[in-house]
């Protein structure tokens, strides 16, 4: 300021008084406003200055003073636990921070142990009830099956369940006496047939109800008797050749047969098995027919059968199944047709006596 007025000095010198006077204050006050507006802050200037002393004003505000806390003594236990850790208390108005809790963290989940559940007590399994026969199967029921037996006599000549013999020396007229009056005795009619006797053989025609047979009784060598009830009159020729008819059912049976038969296939295997052995009344023989039920076979068979000349007759019923007669000449026999377990097929046994 000192240089500017020295300079100003010989200028304003050379003016007249009256002008100097004037321009002198003019001077001064054009030279305090420039200093005036160069004092003055900048908008901008302002505003980061403002700014500045706020950002100062919040770096210096103080923080209330922290009051120590203890940390909590953990309770010695058998497996040591940590201690819970102290942090910062919260803000005023609360004079004391408390402790935090750590952040709760899921349960873990433990696998338990599965309980053991009683075992229940073992129950049998029922054992299957078979299917019932469509049809109620009656037992056997052969007229004049009762035949009586002559002491010492002995069943099976000739192949044949119902034929039997004597061989202690009985005369055949004297076995027909004992024998008509024994049939007498049980509720026969008995009736001789002297129009049907010859050498060697005595027929009795034998009633009982509506149903007829004929008992005959035979002179088969020197003191040895036979005797047999059949449909009709035989001779002793006749007999010798019933095992070949015996031997013709067999073969129509084996035509149609598709294999053996072990007891599980049958409901009552008591009634055809000793054990697992075939009863020797059956010729130890049983056969499977697969795929046909009883009826359905039975069909079949008739015809056979009667293409062959055998007679088939209702005979009741055995072992759950139902039983024919077949007889040819003096050839007598016993057809069981009996359904298997599963009713899939049929079980045929040819028994050479009436089955009980």
């Amino acid at each position: 300021m000192g240089n500017v007025g020295n300079v100003g000095k010989p200028i304003l010198k050379s003016l007249p008084r009256p002008l100097r006077w004037l321009i002198r204050p003019a001077l001064l006050g054009s030279i305090g406003l420039h200093v005036l507006v160069l004092l003055l802050p900048l908008p901008e200037q302002a505003s980061l200055d403002a700014a500045r002393r706020q950002d100062v004003e919040v770096n210096v505000t103080r923080l209330p003073e922290q009051t120590p806390v203890p940390k909590p003594t953990a309770t010695p236990k058998p497996t040591p636990t940590p201690s819970p850790q102290a942090v910062r208390p919260s803000p005023p108005p609360q004079p004391v921070a408390q402790p935090l809790q750590p952040a709760p963290r899921p349960p873990a989940v433990t696998q338990k142990p599965p309980v053991a559940q009683p075992s229940p007590s073992p129950v049998a399994s029922p054992t299957p009830t078979p299917e019932p026969s469509p049809d109620p199967v009656p037992p056997p029921a052969v007229p004049f099956a009762d035949l009586p037996l002559l002491t010492g006599s002995q069943t099976g000549c000739f192949g044949l369940g119902t034929c039997h013999e004597i061989t202690d020396g009985t005369n055949f007229r004297t076995a027909g006496q004992t024998l008509e009056q024994a049939l007498q005795a049980q509720g026969y009619t008995v009736k001789p047939r002297e129009d049907l006797e010859e050498t060697g053989r005595k027929v009795y025609e034998l009633t009982k109800g509506n149903k007829t047979r004929y008992l005959n009784v035979l002179s088969s060598d020197v003191g040895s008797t036979i005797y047999l009830v059949t449909p009709q009159p035989v001779s002793l020729d006749q007999l010798q050749t019933s095992e070949t008819h015996k031997a013709e059912l067999e073969a129509i049976l084996d035509s149609i047969s598709s294999g053996s038969v072990n007891p599980t296939q049958l409901t009552q295997p008591e009634a055809f098995f000793a054990g697992t052995t075939p009863r020797p009344e059956t010729g130890s023989k049983l056969r499977l027919v697969a795929g046909r039920s009883p009826q359905e076979l039975l069909n079949g068979l008739t015809g056979s059968l009667q293409a062959q000349n055998f007679t088939l007759t209702e005979a009741g019923g055995y072992g759950n199944g139902l039983l024919y007669e077949v007889t040819k000449g003096a050839y007598t026999g016993y057809l069981n047709l009996v359904p298997t377990v599963d009713r899939s097929g049929t079980i045929v046994v040819l028994w050479t006596n009436l089955p009980s």
